[in-house]
């Protein structure tokens, strides 16, 4: 039986690649072989998972684990501090000075606080400027002694200041009002010598140092309102506060 011959002018079929040969200096490992059995793959893992095991590890360092447990109990305590109301950042630098924690220490512990999202001076300084003016009535110089004793920079006290309720001589005058009770209005509105109104307006002016508003606006609201007071009429009587 004779081989067939391609046909005259036709091209000849393609020559199959060479096998190609694994890089010089290769492993065992790297060179083509069959596919791995499942039980074998699992063997090389369980070999390579002891070696790591098995592997020395380096001793521990005793003065990074007490450093580490000093600055995590630090940590926590000023936690506890900001779980009863929001600080400031000088605040709790300034406790844990009062607590002799080392420098390093306590610096860590406030990074780390910081990282958390806990330390904002802004937020503090605004909720405290509205709940001391709520709660306590208190003027723009005593809320900023207040928040510069807390260590706030000046820019965040000035906004919070400048935030809310603002009339500070609108607030003023109320709280001179709630100390004008029923019995100062009938001495104001008897009186001939001006013995109690004089002594109303030491007591009021007094009060208003005590909670930070000026001097000058406080003889202001003071004469005003006493000057209200005494003229008002029987049935215009505003009950003691």
């Amino acid at each position: 039986m004779s081989l067939s011959h391609p046909a005259r002018g036709a091209p000849p079929p393609p020559l199959a690649p060479p096998p190609r040969a694994p890089p010089a200096g290769a492993s065992a490992a790297e060179r083509p072989t069959a596919r791995a059995a499942p039980g074998e793959i699992r063997g090389r893992l369980a070999d390579r998972t002891r070696q790591i095991l098995e592997s020395p590890r380096p001793a521990p360092d005793p003065e990074r684990a007490a450093r580490e447990k000093a600055v995590v109990h630090e940590c926590r305590y000023l936690m506890r501090l900001l779980s009863s109301r929001r600080r400031s950042a000088g605040e709790m630098r300034e406790r844990l000075r009062q607590r002799e924690v080392p420098g390093a220490i306590a610096h860590e512990a406030m990074a780390r606080i910081d990282r958390a999202g806990l330390i904002d001076d802004e937020s503090f300084a605004r909720e405290w400027v509205h709940q001391r003016r709520e709660l306590r009535a208190l003027g723009d110089e005593a809320l900023r002694r207040e928040l510069e004793m807390k260590q706030v920079d000046a820019g965040w006290i000035d906004a919070a200041l400048h935030s809310g309720d603002t009339d500070e001589e609108q607030r003023c005058r109320e709280l001179v009002r709630t100390r004008i009770g029923h019995r100062d209005r009938e001495q104001l509105r008897s009186e001939r010598d001006g013995t109690h109104r004089r002594r109303l307006s030491r007591r009021l002016d007094s009060l208003l140092t005590r909670k930070g508003y000026p001097g000058s606006l406080a003889v202001h609201v003071i004469s005003g309102e006493l000057r209200s007071a005494a003229e008002e009429s029987e049935g215009a009587e505003v009950p003691e506060g």
